[in-house]
C-alpha cells in the first residue's frame, strides 16, 4: 500500500473475507507484529464503513501461528494452497463459518499427518468447501441413473457433478470405486475420524484429476492458484528423487 503500510486478506467466520489496511505494518517495531503473517490465526479489530472496499485495522492478537505448518517446506507449500483456493472460491464480505471451519480443519491438519499424506488435507478440504459453496459433487451413486457402484472401474462427470456407475462410464473420466470411496469417506468425514491407512488402495492421480476437474468446472478460471501448482510441482520432484532422498517429518 504503501513504504510503511499494506492491504491484508483475512478470512473470518462472522464477516467472511475482508480485505485491511494496516497502518504502520511494514515498520520494524509495527504493534501487529507477525500476526499479519500468511496462514495465522488470530484476533482483529477493524473499522468498517459500508461501500469501501478496504476497511481500516485497529488492532490484531496471534491465536495460533500454525508453526508445525510454516516448519516444514511441503506442508508450508499445501498450507499456501489451501490459503490461496480460499481466497479464489470467495466473494468479499460473503459470511460462510462452516468454510471458515473446513479451513481451519485443514490446515491444523496438514500439522499433523504424515509428510507422505499432504494430499489428503487439501482434498478433504476441496471437497468440504464444494459442499459449503453449493455445489457438492455426488459421490454415492450414478448421477445418470441412480444405481449404486458396484464395478471395480466406474466414471466421473465435472459436468453431471459427480460419479457413474461402469453403464454410463463412458461419459466421464475413468476413475476406481476405491478411490471414490475414500473422496466420499473425506466429503462426509473428520480429520480426526480418517483412517490414513486407507490411502494406499486409492489411485491418487485419479483422486486429483477427479477433484480438480470438478472445480475447475464450477469455479471457473478463479480457480488457478499459483501456490497450487507450485505445491503440485514440488510433489512431483520429490517422486522422482532417488530412493532415500525424502525425509519424513
Amino acid at each position: 500500500m504503501s513504504e510503511t503500510s499494506k492491504v491484508v486478506v483475512l478470512f473470518t467466520r462472522d464477516f467472511g473475507k475482508v480485505r485491511l489496511a494496516a497502518k504502520g505494518a511494514r515498520r520494524p517495531k509495527s504493534k501487529f507484529g507477525a500476526s499479519l503473517e500468511p496462514i495465522t490465526l488470530g484476533s482483529y479489530v477493524f473499522y468498517h464503513r459500508e461501500q469501501r472496499e478496504i476497511q481500516t485495522l485497529s488492532e490484531s492478537d496471534i491465536l495460533y501461528s500454525f508453526d508445525d505448518v510454516k516448519r516444514d517446506y511441503a506442508r508450508l507449500a499445501a498450507g499456501s494452497a489451501i490459503c490461496e483456493l480460499l481466497d479464489h472460491m470467495t466473494e468479499d464480505e460473503d459470511r460462510n463459518p462452516l468454510l471458515y471451519s473446513f479451513a481451519l480443519d485443514a490446515l491444523r491438519w496438514l500439522g499433523q499427518v504424515p509428510r507422505s499424506a499432504l494430499d489428503v488435507p487439501i482434498w478433504y478440504f476441496q471437497l468440504k468447501a464444494a459442499g459449503a459453496l453449493g455445489y457438492r459433487p455426488h459421490l454415492s451413486g450414478c448421477v445418470q441413473c441412480g444405481n449404486r457402484l458396484d464395478d471395480t472401474r466406474v466414471g466421473f462427470s465435472p459436468m453431471l457433478g459427480g460419479t457413474l456407475c461402469a453403464t454410463h462410464a463412458g461419459n466421464g473420466m475413468g476413475i476406481a470405486r476405491t478411490t471414490v470411496d475414500f473422496l466420499e469417506y473425506l466429503q462426509v468425514g473428520r480429520p480426526d475420524r480418517i483412517d490414513l491407512g486407507r490411502l494406499a488402495m486409492i489411485d491418487r492421480v485419479e483422486a486429483h484429476r477427479a477433484i480438480r476437474g470438478f472445480l475447475d468446472l464450477h469455479i471457473e478460471s478463479r480457480y488457478r492458484p499459483r501456490a497450487m501448482d507450485f505445491y503440485e510441482r514440488l510433489c512431483a520432484a520429490e517422486r522422482s528423487a532417488p530412493y532415500g532422498a525424502q525425509k519424513e517429518t
